[in-house]
């Protein structure tokens, strides 16, 4: 496959994910939750929140103009939980360079944009309980043998220059071989080629790709995992200690994982089994974080 052709593919990810079933609105009213919500946002009667507009199926504008994924039911249902509405939000598309900058200016109450939480990022902003726990997996053709990280080892595999993938990879795996490129588009393309037998990349972008593509899968155990949190202000306690009682709400209704049903692919769903806290599961914790190029 030519690159304009992956390119293409890129792009109609997010035209596929708008046709996922919606979770149906919230119609009764919203629980008393554990901590208030805090006084600045109770007062201006709606919440702020930054989030990921191109990122299928995660958070993107879906083939109607609207607000779409699997993070945008979580910030309704934030909204719902706020002023038993979900459409009491302002939703603000923020990038990967931009969405610290908007917590600690103010421009936001929150970020719930696949915010993977780091020691470094802890000394700057705030995060709430996981939401989803994040990490690297392996992107392969449907017909591949391989299963798991022991399978690539001496083969060559294609991924990101100076992306955490590549890192870990040289770290821990210094015997595989990496064709290295700057962009998905042409790390996908060189699979898609039979040059390399394995796309290795963070898991919430690779699902985003075969919820378009049925020729590939997604293998292998998490590696470099990063949990995910909502991210605010370090000093708002109340913003904090709010935001932590609605995540243990969505906990305790399985919320999480019946939103996550709609967006990832039937065929992905087992590769995401652990992926967000259910009702009686083991907890997610930020301790996997403290070294994220571990060995395992």
């Amino acid at each position: 496959m030519k690159v304009p052709a992956i390119v293409a593919l890129l792009a109609s990810v997010a035209l596929a994910a708008s046709s996922a079933p919606q979770l149906a609105r919230a119609a009764a009213a919203p629980p008393t939750l554990s901590a208030p919500l805090p006084a600045a946002i109770k007062s201006r009667g709606n919440l702020v929140v930054g989030v990921k507009c191109d990122y299928p199926p995660f958070g993107f504008i879906d083939a109607s103009g609207k607000h779409a994924g699997f993070e945008i039911d979580i910030v309704r249902r934030l909204a719902w939980y706020a002023f038993g509405s979900d459409d009491k939000v302002d939703l603000e598309c923020v990038t990967g360079p931009n969405r610290i900058p908007y917590i600690t200016s103010g421009r936001v109450d929150y970020v719930v944009s696949i915010l993977s939480y780091t020691p470094d990022r802890a000394k700057i902003i705030g995060f709430s309980s996981p939401y989803f726990d994040s990490g690297i997996k392996m992107l392969v053709p449907k017909s591949s043998a391989i299963k798991d990280w022991g399978d690539i080892r001496g083969k060559t595999v294609t991924t990101t220059s100076g992306g955490t993938q590549s890192i870990w990879l040289s770290k821990c795996m210094p015997k595989v071989k990496q064709l290295l490129f700057d962009n998905t588009a042409d790390s996908l393309a060189a699979l898609k080629q039979g040059r390399a037998v394995a796309f290795p990349q963070d898991m919430t972008l690779l699902v985003g790709i075969t919820s378009k593509d049925p020729s590939l899968k997604i293998v292998g155990h998490s590696v470099a995992r990063g949990p995910i949190g909502i991210g605010m202000k370090l000093d708002n306690k109340a913003a904090a200690a709010w935001a932590d009682a609605a995540v243990a709400d969505m906990v305790k209704h399985d919320f999480l994982w019946t939103t996550l049903t709609t967006w990832v692919p039937k065929g992905d769903l087992g590769q995401f089994e652990k992926s967000v806290p259910r009702p009686g599961a083991p907890k997610i914790s930020y301790e996997e974080a403290a070294d994220i190029y571990k060995c395992d």
